[in-house]
């Protein structure tokens, strides 16, 4: 095989291994009330499913691109590929729902280990510049089609095989990109001058399974519980803990002392923002299409178009308005549209708009794609030379670590909205019918529309909880997006003012 052929085949492969990362939150969340339906699972369960799978795949990214610096990405890479797919095939097979969580919680690690060495094989195949540039634009087209296409391909599997099926599939892809990697991939590595950071890569993970815990359970069971007051507490220990060992060590797992650059953090911020108001949205757009508009499963692919298709066309316009803009003015322009599109969807939402609805989401992933590329390069744009490797994990973390909060943040806004809209409903002064299982039910849209026939909460009552939830959910969403605006024009704009 020519070289150059054979640096496109490799450029294919890492990129392909790098779009299952994608593909798994826009094919859990089209089929994830065929799911729930299914296993009867409730709305933390549920929960777990999604967030799971982000917290083993955010805590482990910087392990794994340590280890494949240190033991060879190929053989990383292959790992990660083995046990994403095989968790993949358990997930499908998984008899109840605590075997599910815990395949999905393995397929995020298999996630990390497979996307930090990939990342770093395209970096160590296109070193010169010219075919740098051009080798991340073909990945980052790559990376937009498969947000087009994984809903398509998920709404036709989930439709004609069930769900099953349709997290099974990855574990044949998986196999074939497997073979693909032994024939075509060299094996390399960079080794560190110094020990790894276990133990800070361990503090790390410990304060987001418990962040993520007390998100998940507090609206549920109750804020005041000690179920969740008391993970919450001990998420606040670790991170004092993590970040006290971070600044101690001399070979940090996070440099933290970057953050000292306001550019820096404003430039985290719009990831963070991005992340948890856009890119999170394709888990939560697929479920409010099917259980709040009544969208099929085999027709949710092609309803989610608008989002997909916007956030495919416009890194193509974010890259032309670069040339005219500065970073800064790039990210709060996508930031606000993101925030615009959030706010949109909750109107439409209230007023049981479809066309708005539908509008809307095509805003929202014009923002998020005005900026998708922007962020990155933002981030590694304000760090040295000799910074970049540590720079761009702390940007892919960032962006799982704001999607793993995000999604676990906004089920909570969405499980206290469902509640305070069925109390204004259910609860007059004769008596109450509201309790915990209803609301639970509601919000994981397992009570929606007919379904409510005999019952004492109406079907309508039940869809304006529904959409009560939803609306709260967007609206949240738009103020983590305008947040994010603040933090890029106080701190970015500011940075650069002082560097001229």
């Amino acid at each position: 095989m020519k070289a150059e052929n054979r640096q496109r085949s490799v450029l294919l492969t890492a990129s392909a291994a790098c779009a299952l990362t994608i593909f798994d939150t826009n094919l859990l969340g089209v089929i994830m009330p065929m799911l729930v339906a299914d296993m009867g699972v409730d709305f933390a369960q549920m929960a777990w499913v999604m967030s799971g799978f982000l917290l083993s795949f955010a805590s482990l990214l910087l392990v794994a691109g340590a280890l494949a610096d240190h033991y060879g990405r190929k053989r990383i890479l292959l790992l990660g590929l083995g046990l994403y797919g095989g968790a993949a095939l358990a997930s499908g097979l998984a008899p109840e729902v605590g075997l599910l969580i815990a395949a999905r919680i393995l397929q995020g690690a298999g996630a990390a280990f497979l996307l930090a060495p990939a990342l770093a094989i395209i970096g160590q195949t296109f070193r010169a510049p010219e075919e740098a540039v051009k080798a991340w634009a073909i990945w980052g087209s790559l990376m937009g089609l498969t947000m087009v296409t994984a809903p398509l391909l998920s709404s036709l599997v989930g439709a004609g095989l069930g769900w099953r099926w349709a997290l099974g599939m990855m574990m044949p892809i998986c196999a074939l990109l497997m073979w693909q990697v032994m024939r075509l991939i060299d094996e390399s590595s960079a080794p560190r001058p110094q020990a790894f950071d276990w133990l800070g890569a361990a503090l790390f993970s410990l304060t987001m399974l418990a962040g993520s815990w007390s998100l998940i359970r507090g609206p549920e069971i109750g804020w005041s519980s000690a179920l969740v007051l008391g993970p919450l507490l001990a998420g606040a220990v670790l991170l004092t803990a993590f970040i006290v060992r971070e600044l101690a060590v001399s070979n940090p797992m996070l440099q933290l002392r970057l953050f000292a650059s306001p550019a820096f953090v404003g430039a985290v911020a719009a990831m963070l923002g991005y992340a948890a108001a856009a890119q999170v949205m394709a888990a939560f757009l697929p479920v409010y299409l099917q259980k709040g508009l009544g969208v099929s499963l085999v027709w949710t692919g092609v309803a989610l178009l608008p989002f997909a298709l916007a956030m495919l066309i416009f890194p193509m316009v974010g890259r032309r308005l670069s040339a005219w803009l500065q970073s800064w003015q790039l990210l709060g322009l996508g930031l606000a549209i993101i925030a615009l599109g959030n706010l949109g969807l909750a109107a439409a939402v209230k007023a049981d708009s479809s066309m708005g609805f539908f509008i809307c989401m095509a805003c929202l992933g014009a923002g998020g794609g005005l900026i998708n590329g922007e962020t990155q390069k933002a981030i590694l744009g304000t760090v040295s030379a000799d910074q970049v490797g540590m720079a761009s994990g702390i940007s892919t973390t960032a962006r799982f670590l704001a999607m793993l909060i995000g999604y676990a943040g906004l089920s909570s806004v969405l499980l206290s909205g469902v509640r305070a809209e069925l109390q204004v409903q259910l609860c007059p002064p004769s008596g109450c019918w509201l309790t915990a299982d209803l609301v639970t039910s509601v919000a994981a849209g397992e009570w929606m529309r007919a379904e409510y026939e005999g019952s004492p909460l109406a079907s309508s009552f039940a869809l304006q909880g529904y959409q009560a939830g939803f609306s709260a959910l967007f609206e949240v969403a738009a103020i983590v997006a305008l947040v994010a605006v603040a933090c890029v024009l106080l701190l970015m704009r500011r940075s650069k003012g002082d560097e001229t």
